[in-house]
Order: C-alpha cells, then structure tokens, then sequence
C-alpha cells in the first residue's frame, strides 16, 4: 500500500529536520519525503513530514503558524540566542523583576515585526546557511523580514527561568524573539527550551515518536496515521466545481475570477482567517486544485491554479 500523505513526528532533541526526514524516508522506503518546516536541532515537536503524493502539499504546510511553548533564561546571552551557543555576556537579573513585569514587556512584542535572522541561522547569504558564515567568524547582516507574533504570554516565572507560550507566523526566529526581550528586560536572555506544539492545522496530539513510528511500521498499522492529502486539506475552505470545469482545470485551461467569485457567493463559502487559499472540489468530493481566494468577488482576469492534482 502506498504510503501518501502527512505524518506527524514529534520530532527528538539533537536532531535537524533533514535528518528526521531521511530517518523517516529509508524506514517507510518511501520515494519522495520532505518536512513542513524546520525546526532546529535542540528543538522538538510537531514536524509534519510529506510523504510521496504528499509532498505535492508541503507548500500550504510550510506557509502554516506555529505555536511554541518554550524556556528561557535570564542573565545570560550566547552567541547563538540558545543554549547551545558560546556565552558572551553575563548580566545580574533585576531582585525586583516580577512576572507582571515580564508580561507587560512580552505584550509589547504582539503584532507586526521587523526582525533579523540570528547569525547562527539556516537563513541564506550567497546560498550558504548563515551559521557556515558565522563559524568562520564572518558575521553577514540580512535585511529585517516582517513577521507576526499573535500572541506572545507568561506561562511561569520560576527565577532565573521564565516559561512561556508564543503563536507566531512562518518566518519567525523565537531565539530572536526571546534575544530581544531579554535586552529589553535589560538582564539578557537565551533560549533553553522549545517545543512545537501546532504548525499549520496540525498539532501534538497527532504526533508520533520515532519509536511509535518503527513500532506501527513493523505492525503494519502506521498508514492508518498518516493523514491523506485531501484531509490535511481541510483547513482551506472548499468550493465545489462540477465535472466539466474540473475536467478544464486538470487540462490546464483558464478559469475566470468572475466564475470563481459566482460560486464563491452562490455556495457562500467564507475565507478563513489567515488562510489565503481555496479548495477546489468535485460534487463526489475528489480534490481537484487550490488557488487564491480572491480579493473582491467580481472583475475580470483568470484565476491562479497553485496546484492541480490529476483524479
């Protein structure tokens, strides 16, 4: 049986995404496999991992929030904003710092950013990762990318250690963030824990460990785990399309945006928020491509098929 679709790791410490993937992808012997976002190595939690058919889908994956919960310390800052960094500055924590304090400060990050990768990142500069520049001492400064932090909150203070919980778009650097707000604080602050607990609609509670994953495979009961592509869809509003227009559609011909936004207010399908896409369907329910949602629901000129999957 074909092994297509989502998997949900809980991914390990000490262990990059990369390697996660090609773990997953010699066990399954499965031809294609890619992840849906990275995480870094002393990370762990929810990394989706595409497999064969799936991979088709990693796009709208990768596009997906995050939500994190996470430690840090105060008092210290490292080359790296985590704790597998070199330290570089050690500074008193403030006897009279309280967690409303904290709060207050955390709240100040809410919105739109403009941050920086940090200089140990896998960001590019002449199509090298940024920490390959940093660990010949050679420091490259990127140009600040906007992101979103939604939410960023005090889950515990428990001196010198702060726990929290932060909900952040694509893009977004919690070493940074943290970084940031220990400078803030004024005390300095590095990462020393993160778990990934939602990226895009998938979360926790369907992720499997390493080990539960050899244990199904074995058994011959991990594909009931694997989440097939038109489910892990579901998140994008659906509109149906008769047989005729599918049958254009997977021929590769145009669709108008005027027809698209009749359908959209015939079958009253609203957007979703955060999530910029449409699921094109059949009346028997076989998905047939995503494309933008549009802006306004009339005008002219063609709708935008960013996939087109064959029945």
């Amino acid at each position: 049986m074909a092994l297509d679709g989502v998997l949900v790791l809980d991914k390990p410490k000490d262990m990059s995404s990369t390697e996660a993937v090609e773990k997953i992808k010699r066990l399954l012997r499965v031809r294609k496999a890619g992840h849906g976002g990275t995480l870094d190595p002393f990370a762990t939690g929810v990394l989706p991992i595409c497999l064969n058919r799936g991979t088709k889908i990693a796009q709208f994956i990768l596009e997906g929030d995050k939500r994190y919960e996470g430690a840090l310390e105060l008092g210290i800052i490292t080359d790296t904003y985590d704790l597998t960094g070199e330290v570089v500055e050690r500074r008193p924590v403030p006897g009279e710092l309280s967690a409303e304090e904290i709060s207050r400060i955390m709240e100040e990050f809410v919105g739109i950013l403009e941050q920086v990768p940090p200089p140990y990142s896998a960001a590019k500069y002449k199509g090298r990762p940024l920490y390959q520049w940093a660990r010949k001492g050679i420091t490259v400064k990127k140009e600040p990318k906007r992101v979103e932090v939604l939410s960023f909150r005090l889950l515990s203070f428990q001196p010198p250690r702060v726990f929290f919980e932060v909900y952040c778009s694509k893009g977004t650097y919690v070493r940074s963030l943290v970084h940031e707000l220990g400078l803030r604080l004024g005390c300095g602050a590095t990462l020393v824990e993160l778990r990934r607990t939602q990226k895009g609609p998938f979360t926790l509670e369907q992720a499997l460990s390493m080990e539960e994953i050899k244990r199904l495979h074995a058994q011959g009961e991990l594909s009931s785990r694997i989440i097939p592509v038109e489910e892990a869809l579901s998140f994008i509003p659906a509109l149906t399309i008769s047989s005729e227009m599918a049958r254009r559609i997977r021929q590769g011909r145009p669709f108008s945006l005027s027809v698209l936004g009749n359908l959209i207010r015939l079958q009253k399908v609203a957007r979703r928020p955060r999530v910029p896409w449409l699921r094109l369907v059949t009346e028997k329910g076989d998905l047939v491509a995503v494309t933008y949602y549009p802006d306004r629901l009339s005008g002219d000129g063609w709708a935008e098929m960013l996939r087109v999957f064959v029945s």
